[in-house]
């Protein structure tokens, strides 16, 4: 007898071995395949995403509204920015005239809102020569002038407060804190803007404060 198998159990055990192995190809193909459309779409959606556009608002500084007056061209009230400083606000009025006086100012200051900017005259020449009348009067006025001054006493702080709308410049000059320049300008504000009606009016001269205020306050008075 021969040793050999028959042909047909050869045949069977090999067509067994082939579906395994050609499954497992199909299955391995399939999951490259889907791995790779996985990863398609990711980068095309990364590809094609909209880029957010973030806006940064910077707050721009809220207007502020002040009067001016005085020796400027266009007296009136104007709308600036916080920032701005008290020249902006002359300049705004259409600048200062020829008569102002702003050296006495102090420019650089900030405005504040709601406040009225006053730009002073100079001390008038006439003013002055009276002023100088008055304190150094000539040997033919003596006299007189000294029977004037019997007949009406100078309001001194021992006969009690001055009278801010009358006092004279030599008066002005006793109040503490009240120098040439703030003695000057309150003088201008009388012929310029009328009687004060007041004693917080002070304050709108340049270079008086709260504490000059109240140390001048028991010392002077509205009439």
């Amino acid at each position: 007898m021969s040793s050999q198998q028959p042909p047909h159990f050869t045949s069977a055990t090999q067509s067994s071995s082939k579906p395994n192995l050609q499954t497992l190809v199909v299955w391995v193909l399939g999951l490259v395949a889907a791995a790779l459309a996985l990863s398609g779409a990711y980068f095309w959606g990364v590809s094609n995403a909209s880029v957010t556009e973030v806006e940064i608002l910077i707050p721009t500084p809220a207007p502020v509204v002040v009067q001016v007056v005085g020796e400027i061209h266009a007296p009136g009230v104007y709308e600036l920015t916080a920032d701005d400083r008290v020249l902006s606000a002359i300049e705004a009025a259409g600048g200062a005239t020829e008569h102002a006086d702003l050296e006495s100012m102090n420019l650089a200051a900030i405005i504040k809102d709601g406040e009225r900017v006053f730009v002073p005259p100079y001390p008038s020449v006439q003013s002055l020569s009276t002023t100088d009348q008055t304190t150094n009067p000539s040997p033919d006025e003596s006299v007189g002038a000294a029977h004037e001054v019997n007949q009406a006493p100078i309001d001194t702080h021992a006969a009690g407060p001055i009278n801010l709308n009358t006092a004279t410049l030599d008066q002005l000059k006793t109040l503490p804190g009240i120098g040439d320049t703030r003695v000057n300008q309150i003088i201008a504000h009388r012929s310029t803007l009328g009687r004060f009606s007041t004693l917080e009016q002070l304050l709108e001269i340049s270079g008086i404060g709260e504490k000059t205020l109240e140390a001048v306050r028991p010392l002077v008075e509205i009439r």
